[in-house]
């Protein structure tokens, strides 16, 4: 549907490839920074089509295109141009501005929704082809912007994710059954294409306040989607004869005290899960009627929300509200209040060094947590918001702290010569500038430029543990353990039906590839491979990538008795083969041995170095031994990967003889510290590694007092501080 204007340039000297100019069709002005990418013969089978930018005169070089069949030209804020390939003559192509679509999505109260995807369509192929030639995400004001239409007739489209929940009685137990489906809301509130307004959209065109109102109902908003709880009436036992009516009140606050509109309230009673749910009214007032006796607890959410205390519950989705209820029958709970917290908020704009905008970067946050034995930059959870076409992000749904605000191309853009840069505008992490987000924080203006840089391209091939192509399962790029870059990212692969993939736009470093499929169940991880990779700027290509199956593991548990404890139950005890080197081993979801009646166990699909250890112990009991082939094996690496390194004679010993470290804590004064934290660790330093049995803490009661049980022995440090380290949970490792 693009369209587009090619005039071949006569007067120039052939030569290989495609060469010509990108210019704007009203002005003839070169376009820098345009995109240019060919389709061939051979990048029909294979990834790796050719792509480049124009440069300050609009102009574009592109070898080794002698079977090009098609050119796509882009830029932020314009129609995509295809025209036909003329190889050996130069092309100059006139890229039109692009039209605009952009309004609120908001729920029947008026509140915005965020996470809806709003798609512009073809009429003629909406119903049952429905291929969007825009698709953009609802903010948490609920704004969307569908830009670089070309000219044309569509159809606007809202979409958002209905999870429709019913609870059943399956045999004697209740059990909710959870349905998803995807409500289609076609402007100005159609659920048919037929129905919809069709927009008859020129280049230039701005269509502004298309708002849709979406039946949401009892809405959890995410970054992905909106979710829609629709409980059907709680099921009650044929002979159960209750008679309810208990009442409980309440009303939803903001941190200040004021009442939260349309807040969705859901009450809970244990032993049955949801009991029912509801809308507070207009002051935040909500009440539950004809209840049987019961104990009840009160969940709340509020779209851009979160409880007060918690910094990790997504959108405001109040987990747990405190206190049960106990309610007696004919009982009256009054001012059952909950009060939430409103996220913080950041946005900016990204640009290109011309300070043009780019439309499609991605856009993550960072923080610092202590990863692989060091301490690096990672997601700091959310999806990562693409740019508009004037380069704008907003990222919502954000709890206090320190981040650092990073941005690259990715798959949307896929600008060559572009790697992920950070606020306020360098490749380096190190240079990176924290941002500080306060209590309810709206930050503005953290605008900064993506740099360039001489990047690579790395393609190959992926093959199963039998030898046969494969696309199942993930396939990243991650920094190595051995890099001294800072920021760990994982970038995923474009992959073709047979097996090949692509990374574009690596940056010069240290890597590894790895590839992860099959897993089955949660005792086995499944086939698995990691290669490094050294990258320099020259692309690399032809790798093959063929996963193994792993080795095995089995072998028992025995308990050694000091104190005459009983047997505990197998689910208090997991066990797992923990990575000693990551480089070499999957760095998520690892194997949990399969611990049978008799406590032997078993898994599989184990690849690299890994060391036995138990990550979840009963109270009373600790490790004492790892035996394999009835020598000892505590602590230490174990190499897995082939199957003549499967292990099938280990023993692992717990006894109920535990080491115990008690005292107390202190301020300068003599005075004990009630809530100080201890943290010991051991001095011999081979052993500060991660996730190391020989690491505690505790935390001291109100008389300052500690107790620590359950470590090794031998020579330890202790050190006691006011409080654990807040830059991640885990940070108190960092030796």
């Amino acid at each position: 549907m693009a369209m587009f204007a090619a005039v071949v340039l006569v007067g120039h000297a052939q030569s290989p490839g495609l060469t010509g100019r990108v210019v704007a069709d009203s002005t003839g002005e070169p376009i820098a920074n345009a995109r240019v990418t060919l389709t061939t013969t051979a990048a029909v089978a294979t990834l790796g089509a050719p792509v480049g930018l124009t440069d300050a005169d609009g102009r574009f070089a592109i070898p080794g295109a002698a079977d090009a069949q098609r050119v796509v030209a882009s830029k932020s804020g314009y129609a995509r141009s295809e025209p036909a390939a003329t190889t050996g003559q130069p092309i100059e192509i006139r890229l039109r501005r692009g039209a605009t679509i952009s309004g609120r999505v908001v729920d029947r109260f008026g509140d915005p929704v965020a996470g809806a995807r709003v798609a512009a369509q073809a009429p003629s192929r909406a119903q049952d082809n429905p291929a969007s030639v825009a698709v953009a995400e609802s903010d948490d004001r609920g704004e969307y912007r569908l830009a670089g239409l070309p000219a044309g007739h569509f159809v606007v489209v809202a979409m958002t994710m209905s999870m429709t929940t019913t609870p059943e009685i399956v045999g004697n137990r209740q059990v909710f059954i959870s349905r998803p489906e995807v409500q289609r809301t076609y402007y100005p509130g159609a659920t048919t294409p037929a129905e919809a307004q069709t927009f008859d959209l020129q280049f230039g065109d701005e269509r502004p306040d298309i708002d849709f109102v979406v039946p949401t109902g009892h809405a959890i908003g995410n970054p992905f989607s909106v979710m829609r709880l629709t409980p059907s009436p709680l099921p009650q036992p044929a002979n159960a004869a209750v008679r309810t009516t208990g009442i409980i009140r309440g009303r939803i606050v903001s941190a200040d005290g004021r009442g939260l509109s349309h807040a969705q309230v859901r009450l809970m009673q244990t032993g049955f899960g949801v009991r029912s749910t509801t809308t507070a009214d207009e002051d935040g007032s909500f009440e539950f009627t004809d209840l049987p006796p019961g104990k009840f607890g009160v969940i709340a959410s509020k779209m851009g929300y979160s409880p007060i205390g918690s910094d990790d519950a997504p959108l405001g989705l109040l987990l747990n509200s405190g206190s049960t209820l106990d309610l007696a029958e004919g009982e009256t709970h009054e001012k059952v209040d909950l009060r939430l917290q409103r996220w913080g908020t950041l946005e900016g704009r990204v640009f290109d060094e011309l300070g043009d905008p780019i439309q499609g970067a991605s856009v993550q946050l960072l923080h610092i947590r202590y990863e692989s034995g060091r301490r690096r930059l990672v997601p700091a959870g959310g999806a990562a918001h693409a740019t508009d076409d004037l380069g704008r992000y907003r990222i919502y749904a954000l709890a206090p702290g320190r981040y650092v605000v990073s941005a690259t191309v990715g798959d949307v853009a896929d600008l060559p010569g572009y790697t992920r840069s950070y606020f306020p505008g360098t490749p380096n992490a190190g240079e990176a500038q924290f941002v500080s987000m306060g209590v309810s924080q709206d930050l503005t203006g953290i605008d900064f430029s993506l740099s360039r840089t001489r990047t690579a391209r790395i393609s190959g091939k992926m093959i199963d543990a039998a030898g046969q192509p494969t696309t199942g399962g993930t396939v990243q790029l991650l920094p190595s353990a051995q890099s001294t870059s800072v920021t760990s990212v994982p970038a995923g692969a474009r992959i073709l039906p047979d097996g090949q993939f692509e990374f574009a736009n690596v940056p010069p470093g240290q890597y590894v590839i790895q590839v992860y499929r099959g897993r089955q169940n949660r005792w086995i991880e499944g086939e698995f491979v990691s290669i490094p990779v050294t990258v320099n700027g020259t692309d690399i290509k032809d790798l093959i990538l063929q996963t193994s199956s792993g080795s095995s593991i089995k072998g028992r548990i025995t308990f050694d008795t000091y104190n005459d404890s009983k047997t505990p139950a197998r689910s208090a005890i997991e066990l797992m083969p923990i990575p000693t080197d990551f480089d070499l081993s999957p760095r998520n979801n690892l194997a949990i041995a399969e611990i049978h009646d008799d406590w032997s166990f078993d898994m599989k699909g184990v690849n690299g170095p890994r060391r036995l250890q138990l990550t979840r112990v009963p109270r009373g009991w600790t490790l004492k031994q790892v035996l394999v082939h009835r020598l000892d094996a505590t602590d230490r690496p174990l190499p897995f990967g082939r199957p003549d390194q499967s292990l099938t004679d280990v023993e692992v010993v717990l006894t109920d003889r535990m080491t115990e470290l008690s005292g107390t804590i202190a301020d300068d004064r003599a005075t004990p510290t009630a809530g100080a934290s201890l943290i010991v660790f051991p001095m011999n330093r081979d052993r500060w590694y991660p996730s190391s049995r020989f690491l505690g803490t505790t935390t001291a009661g109100a008389d300052g007092a500690f107790t620590l049980s359950g470590l090794p022995m031998g020579a330890y440090y202790a050190v006691a501080v006011a409080r654990l380290p807040t830059e991640g949970e885990d940070a108190w490792q960092d030796p």
